[in-house]
Formats: structure tokens, sequence, C-alpha cells
């Protein structure tokens, strides 16, 4: 494990010199994504920097099975969450690992949210500051585990199923989240369910947004083709698990009061696009 100030120095010796050859710490960015992401989170972990990957390169790596051929698809950018007190080493680390930095949209917006490019390979890193806000915010700075590549299951599942406006390429991310991970408690490669009975029974928005999407999500499930018919039930009983775990969650006095006024207020933000200078 590199401690921070040998960081911090391996970092100025790389700017005056350039990447050293064969060091796995200092070099430009590959142009396999998966491979890419993996090498990040490595030298992020070598370096003590507590940083986790989401999106679809977060679900992709923590899979246990091989992708379905009706899930599968192209993973264009990396997404990370990276704890509040390890932002500035971690955009040290990773602007010595071939990434440049866009400065106006950091120097404006770095304590919740950082972009960088990979120019090389035309791909953009896009990092949350200790919360996951899109069009709910999903704070998450103690909850990035302590081993693995990714975000825990839970957290993967609510960051997809937070978007309003959520895509094709959103919801098949999300059932092969649900084949890899069953529903259950105490447990860490599973989608824990008390994580989402706290999200979901606290904040009426986040309750209905996320069973809005849940319909959208057995839609697409039952129209996938080719789709195993085994696979098929399996993303259908894990759907119907997680409506069934926020349906039932104890529902606090601001849940309750919210839901009175229902959908004639938005429940939501919209989300601000986010591109390079």
């Amino acid at each position: 494990m590199i401690e921070r100030p040998m960081l911090l120095a391996l970092v100025a010796l790389h700017r005056m010199r350039g990447p050293g050859i064969g060091d796995p710490r200092l070099t430009d960015p590959l142009a396999d994504v998966l491979g890419e992401a993996r090498r990040l989170s490595a030298a992020l972990d070598r370096a003590a920097i507590r940083a986790r990957l989401l999106g679809g390169c977060g679900i992709a790596l923590c899979a246990h099975r091989p992708i379905p051929s009706s899930l599968s698809r192209a993973y264009g950018d990396i997404d990370f969450v990276v704890r509040r007190a390890d932002q500035a080493s971690f955009r040290e680390l990773i602007e010595s690992n071939g990434y440049e930095p866009d400065v106006r949209f950091n120097n404006r917006n770095g304590h919740h949210r950082l972009l960088h490019f990979d120019k090389a390979n035309g791909r953009q890193l896009d990092t949350f500051v200790g919360e996951f806000r899109m069009c709910h915010a999903l704070d998450l700075d103690d909850q990035l585990p302590l081993d693995g590549l990714s975000l825990a299951p839970a957290d993967l599942l609510l960051t997809k199923l937070q978007v309003l406006e959520i895509n094709d390429k959103d919801l098949r991310d999300t059932v092969l989240l649900l084949l890899d991970h069953p529903v259950a408690a105490s447990d860490p490669d599973a989608i824990d369910r008390e994580r989402l009975a706290t999200i979901l029974g606290k904040d009426w928005g986040w309750f209905t947004t996320v069973t809005d999407n849940l319909e959208h999500l057995a839609g697409l499930v039952r129209a996938l083709n080719p789709f195993d018919d085994g696979l098929r039930a399996v993303a259908v009983s894990r759907i119907d698990e997680v409506r069934s775990v926020a349906e039932q969650a104890p529902k606090s006095l601001k849940w309750r009061g919210r839901a009175k006024i229902g959908r004639r207020v938005a429940w939501y933000d919209l989300p601000e696009e986010v591109t390079g200078a």
C-alpha cells in the first residue's frame, strides 16, 4: 500500500519525467474500458483511497455469470464514487494516470463532482464525491465497501432506479444486477433489504421513482428476446421482491406527509447535463 505522502511525491515525479516504463501506477489509460476500470481501482486501493465503481462498468465487474447476449452492451465511460476525505488524493492519482481534468468544471463543482477525460480513447471519467445525485440524493460517503471494485449491490440498484427518465441501457444493466445478486439481509454480495427499506421508507419521492421504474423493468424483462426462460423467471421474482421491500418498509412521517400531496408537485430533481468544457 502506498502512503499518501509517497503518492504525492510519485505524482510530482511523474509530471516532471512522464510515466515510468512498467510502472503500474503511473501509466496511460488502457483501451479496454473494463480493464482500465480494474487498473484504476487497483491503483486507488494501493494508495488507500476509498473509491468504488458504479454505472455499467460497476455492474459488469461484479457479475458472477457470463452476460446474456440480450443484456450485453458496449461500455463507454467510467464512473466512480469517492469518499469526501479522499477527493484531493483521488484527483492527484487520476491525473497521474493519464486523465486530463476539466479544470473549469472541477474548480466549480469539485466538492460534489469531478470530470476527467481520457482523450486517447475518447472516454470520460465521471466522479461523484460522497454522494450520487441525479433525480434523488444517495449519500454514499459511509457506504463505500472496504473491498471489491464496485458499490454494494443495493446502492448500485438505487443509483439506476432513481433516474426518472430511465433508458433502455440502464434497464438492461439493472436486470443483469438482479440476476447476479439475490435480495437478502446481512449478505455483502446481496441486494440488502434493510438498505432499500431505509431509503424507500424515508422518502416518498424516492419510493415513487423506484416503484415506477420497477414497472418499466418488468416490462423490459417480459419483452427480452432471446432470453432464457429460467433467467426471466429469476429476474421477475427479484423485481417482485424489491417491490415488496419498498411497499412493506416502515414509512416515516415525512413520507406520509409527502404522499398526501402526491404527484401534483414534482418529487424529483432534473439532473444537470454534464459535458466537458
